[in-house]
């Protein structure tokens, strides 16, 4: 049997071994405290940023509705000036006829001693842009060409190569 020194020792020595087990309990319980934390800390943030995020989903969608509103609103636009465009260069060549038509009356009643410059296919301009166009060897400078003439003047050079 032990001695109530050696029984008193051994109770020290339990104290002092349990003292040492809650200090690193206690310890060990302030560093999860500290996780504990930080980590609802980072919780706050991203719910932070996702809010900021479905706000600019949100926007975003906002955003694309609107342009695409725009976007049909430009299509009709270019839609009524490609129309507007057609009737324009329609009553150009009616009032271009319409002129070389009075211009020839004037002529007949008037009378002239000059012979009109023209040939079996038409005037004098048809040829000369044909040959103009068949001038050009670049089919690049061709399409140049050809995107600046009149849609008469193009016309006239399908007319004469027909």
């Amino acid at each position: 049997m032990l001695t109530v020194d050696e029984q008193l020792d051994q109770a020290l020595s339990k104290i002092k071994s349990l003292e040492a087990d809650a200090q690193a309990s206690a310890g060990l319980l302030s560093e999860a405290g500290t996780n504990a934390e930080q980590l609802t800390l980072q919780i706050t943030e991203l719910q932070t940023q996702c809010e900021r995020l479905n706000a600019e989903v949100l926007a975003a969608k906002q955003n694309t509705t609107t342009l695409g509103q725009e976007k049909g609103d430009l299509e009709k636009r270019v839609a009524e000036l490609t129309t507007r465009n057609t009737e324009l260069v329609a009553k150009e060549q009616d009032i271009e006829r319409r002129a070389s038509l009075r211009l020839a009356e004037l002529t007949a009643a008037t009378g002239t001693q000059e012979p009109a410059a023209v040939t079996p296919q038409g005037d004098q301009q048809a040829d000369d842009l044909v040959t103009r166009f068949k001038a050009i060897d670049d089919p690049k400078e061709q399409t140049t060409f050809w995107r600046s003439l009149t849609p008469q003047q193009q016309a006239q050079i399908l007319t004469a190569t027909a």
